[in-house]
């Protein structure tokens, strides 16, 4: 921007403040005057305004045209060897021979040079520049890359992106433009200053969240705790914003699960049709709820093989819509079912197989044992079957033990469910975490399991937003949390 040099200008403050003199210096970020005069009566020989100071800009005189002289001739030397080159003069450099490259290049023995060189050179190898530029080592992963290489501006690409006819917006007052366009009105000049602070808005940032309790066990990511409520809305978002419904995200996370118990039961060593041995035995636990309603799609994947064995027994006689659904398709598909504890016990006395792993699916996250039971006969019932349950080796529950609060983990219950692994949905509850807390010297394991939840359904609500910064499921639907 040199050519506004020598220019004088009178310079307006956002604060109100005048200041007079002449262009020294002018860039996109500040504007450097000599001479300057201000609007209080001060003087200063040099001053230098920030572009965002500035508000208006008026050129008032133009720079002052020097008189054109006739350079005085100067006294052409007769040889090369004349010349002083301290007090040289262009007229005279102009009036020398032309210097004769090639000539002297021809003459240059290039060989006798660097013969010379290589023969006067005394520099240990080990001493030179490009032994010190050799590493001892390789470079760690985190060397030599560009660090937060994702914060950059392609949220607020939208607003950089605002035209105007005006002026063109940039992080800093464009200096160029104000001294082109000085003079301008001042209706003018509240639409430039008004179109640059909304270009200069930049949108709120996230604020860290505070540390969960719980980190992946195999990257150490950490994973925060979710409430009843908040797996709820997970729920309600998916469906409502993306069309996710509630039984995609059934089959999406029985299929993982289903995954991770068959290799728990032995994987493809022991689960095949040429085991002469007789099929592993899973017990689920399913209530009338929806809890029940994943207990019913699990057992549906693990039996439709006809490589795992099956048998549910409910707390109560199913009448939900969704959990007799599920029901229907599981005993298609193989498995069993028991009426009583029981018809389970004298079941279990017919087969070779005894039971590896029982299931847990009487309550959940969003209800309690209290609401599956309408008098004292059914509170018996299912104390009866929680009894049998911690009578087991390999108890697992889904979401929270049947019997304690999802959010607290206290009991709510006569009697509660003494799991040695929970299964989370989607994300663990508060009430998962103060169990393993409360229960430590027990070894509690805790899994996390896929159910496909998009991940832009956690920029949606606030209270979401702390899930963004786990990111867990990349190449696997099951992790292990500690």
């Amino acid at each position: 921007m040199s050519q506004f040099t020598g220019y004088g200008v009178e310079v307006e403050l956002k604060d109100g403040k005048k200041i007079a003199g002449t262009v020294a210096k002018a860039n996109s970020k500040s504007l450097t005057l000599s001479g300057v005069n201000f609007s209080d009566g001060g003087t200063s020989q040099v001053f230098k305004v920030k572009a965002t100071r500035l508000k208006d800009l008026k050129v008032v005189s133009t720079p002052k045209q020097p008189a054109k002289t006739s350079p005085k001739p100067a006294a052409i030397p007769a040889s090369n060897s004349q010349i002083d080159w301290q007090d040289d003069d262009a007229a005279a450099i102009k009036q020398q021979d032309d210097f004769d490259f090639q000539e002297n290049l021809r003459i240059f023995n290039k060989e006798d040079v660097f013969a010379k060189l290589k023969e006067q050179d005394q520099v240990e190898q080990n001493s030179r520049l490009v032994s010190h530029n050799i590493r001892d080592k390789k470079l760690d992963i985190d060397e030599l890359v560009i660090p937060d290489a994702k914060q950059d501006n392609w949220d607020s690409l939208e607003e950089d992106s605002t035209h105007t006819e005006y002026l063109p917006i940039t992080k800093s007052i464009n200096i160029t433009h104000l001294l082109q366009t000085a003079g301008d009105a001042d209706a003018k000049n509240d639409q430039v200053l008004s179109q640059l602070q909304r270009a200069l808005k930049r949108p709120g940032s996230l604020s860290g969240s505070k540390s969960a309790g719980f980190v992946a066990a195999s990257t150490g990511v950490p994973v925060p705790c979710a409430t009843p409520v908040q797996l709820l809305e997970i729920e309600r978002v998916c469906s409502d914003s993306f069309g996710f419904t509630s039984k995609l995200a059934l089959e999406h996370w029985a299929i993982h699960m289903s995954l991770f118990v068959k290799q728990k039961l032995g994987g493809r060593v022991r689960l095949h049709a040429q085991n002469s041995n007789p099929q592993p035995l899973v017990v689920i636990l399913a209530g009338d709820n929806r809890c029940g309603t994943r207990g019913l799609a699990l057992a549906r994947l693990l039996c439709q093989s006809s490589l795992v064995r099956v048998v549910v027994l409910f707390t109560s006689s199913p009448e939900d819509q969704e959990v007799n659904e599920q029901w229907q398709l599981f005993q298609k598909s193989g498995g069993k079912t028991v009426e009583s504890l029981q018809s389970l016990k004298s079941s279990l006395e017919k087969l070779n197989s005894p039971v590896e792993i029982v299931v847990d699916a009487m309550q959940g996250f969003d209800s309690n044992l209290q609401d599956t039971c309408s008098d004292a006969s059914d509170e018996a019932r299912v104390e009866d079957i929680i009894k049998w349950c911690n009578s087991q080796q390999a108890v697992w529950s889904l979401d929270i033990p049947s019997g304690l609060d999802a959010a607290s983990a206290l009991p709510n219950f006569g009697v509660h469910v003494n799991a040695k692994m929970v299964i989370c949905l989607c994300w663990p509850l508060t009430g998962t975490y103060n169990l393993r807390t409360q229960l430590a010297e027990n070894g509690l394991e805790v899994h996390l399991v896929d159910m496909g939840v998009p991940q832009a359904v956690y920029c949606m609500r606030s209270s979401l937003r702390k899930f963004q910064t786990a990111d867990l499921f990349v190449t696997e639907g099951m992790v292990q949390l500690q």
